[in-house]
């Protein structure tokens, strides 16, 4: 009988043991889960921040592509505008050096009729007052 009884509280204790010990790995495997599941946790928030960055990065690079072919457009839009510019003022200037050419060729012609007249004195006034008026109209231009 005390042989069973001695067995008996070494079964109970056995179990006991037994029962603690599972316990004790129960919570301790329930830790590290936890730990498992906020490491995934951030590992998701990391990976989330890494997309993002790339998609922002992407976005920077477009926005600067975008920026370069506008500026590229400008300048050449600029350079186009600048040479037609100048185009039209030289062809602008070529008119009125060939009016002014004109002009004094018609200023010769005269004094020449005038040389060649009778009337000397009232055309040379006459010719010199032309000639004052073709200087201030091309001033004037």
């Amino acid at each position: 009988a005390e042989s069973v009884d001695e067995s008996e509280d070494e079964a109970e204790e056995s179990t006991e043991s037994a029962a603690e010990s599972a316990a004790n790995t129960a919570d301790e495997s329930a830790d590290e889960a936890e730990e498992s599941a906020e490491t995934a946790d951030e590992s998701v928030f990391e990976a989330t921040d890494l997309v993002q960055m790339e998609s922002t990065a992407e976005d920077s690079v477009e926005s600067a592509a975008e920026s370069v072919d506008e500026s590229e457009d400008e300048a050449e839009e600029s350079t186009e505008s600048a040479a037609e510019s100048a185009a039209n003022t030289a062809d602008e200037s070529a008119d009125e050096a060939e009016e002014s050419a004109e002009t004094a060729d018609e200023s010769v012609f005269e004094a020449t009729d005038l040389l060649e007249s009778d009337t000397i004195v009232p055309d040379l006034v006459q010719m010199e007052s032309t000639a004052e008026d073709s200087v201030e109209s091309r001033d004037a231009r």
